[in-house]
């Protein structure tokens, strides 16, 4: 069978048309050229460089040399020959340093936080947003190969204190589910704040009106009473949510991490695009959006455990 692919050569020297650029484009290196300034000359997106990066195999290039602009994704849903691409989820419940505020103990301190966030930044790794996570399992979307999906069940104080700054110094980006309910008490953030978080380019999802268990039901309490509470819990946290940042809140925690299968059916129904879970594993496109899978990260995870997370292919033979 003879495969044909269309490969456009671009002048040496030009500047692109304003076209949509073709399925891939040669052109030639300039002097200091990196992938990210080719893909703003070519793609009108620096962000889109990790894209040339990984079509050619290297991320430098020697001026005159030939070089392969993909001008759409290349590899939709994480498929190559050696296997398939998985997209891991970490989650934390609280980061930070004791303060004398609270009676709160952090899972994780901030030491330890900022050591995990340098990690996955030398390590190549790219911090995604769930919006984008959805894409890739939908086929609609192309990923890095070393993507992470960082998420917080937290409305803490401490999140914005010393969270976010971290993960903002290492261009970071992170999902943060907080219980409505709760925001204002004590060492909790302000909505302010949470609005700040969310012009930033911090995701904020949902985990229940006020981070109660969903599988647990009262003692004393019927099928019929327990289902009218999750379903007030799943739909009064998301309105909150909704109403403080005037926008739609589209993303599920499930509280203390545990659900079944009619809670997952509501919380689609009630217009969840995915909702998460605390398990160990990996995101493979064929995943499951309404049981999606994440590492726990706690005081007990170092740095060896910590990369032991972040498998990001499973193998596969495909050829």
């Amino acid at each position: 069978m003879l495969i044909l692919v269309l490969i456009v050569p671009a002048a040496l020297g030009g500047e692109p048309s304003g076209r949509k650029p073709p399925p891939l484009l040669l052109v030639r290196a300039r002097q200091g050229d990196t992938p990210q300034l080719i893909a703003q000359r070519y793609l009108k997106a620096a962000s889109k460089g990790w894209m040339i990066a990984e079509y050619n195999g290297k991320d430098t290039f020697s001026e005159g040399e030939a070089v392969v602009v993909p001008g759409a994704d290349f590899r939709p849903g994480g498929l190559f020959p050696g296997g398939i691409q998985v997209v891991p989820v970490i989650t934390y419940s609280d980061i930070g340093e004791p303060t004398g505020q609270t009676n709160r103990v952090p899972q994780i301190s901030r030491s330890a936080f900022h050591e995990q966030m340098r990690w996955l930044s030398e390590s190549g790794f790219t911090a995604i947003s769930p919006d984008r996570l959805v894409q890739f399992m939908a086929f609609t979307a192309q990923l890095p190969r070393r993507s992470v999906l960082i998420t917080a069940d937290t409305e803490s104080q401490a999140f914005y204190q010393d969270a976010a700054p971290i993960l903002k110094a290492f261009g970071m980006t992170a999902t943060v589910f907080v219980a409505p309910g709760r925001v204002g008490e004590k060492g909790t953030m302000t909505w302010g704040q949470i609005r700040t978080l969310s012009k930033e380019g911090f995701t904020i999802g949902c985990r229940g009106c006020y981070g109660r268990s969903l599988t647990r039901r009262k003692r004393g309490q019927s099928f019929k009473e327990n289902f009218s509470w999750v379903e007030s819990e799943l739909q009064q946290g998301k309105k909150k949510i909704e109403e403080a940042l005037g926008k739609p809140c589209r993303f599920l925690a499930y509280p203390e991490g545990s659900s079944n299968n009619l809670i997952a059916a509501m919380a689609a129904n009630l217009g969840f695009s995915a909702a998460f879970k605390r398990s160990p594993g990996g995101t493979p496109f064929y995943a499951d959006r309404y049981g999606i899978h994440r590492n726990v990260v706690d005081r007990r995870t170092d740095l060896d455990r910590f990369s032991d997370l972040l498998a990001t292919t499973i193998k596969v033979d495909l050829k």
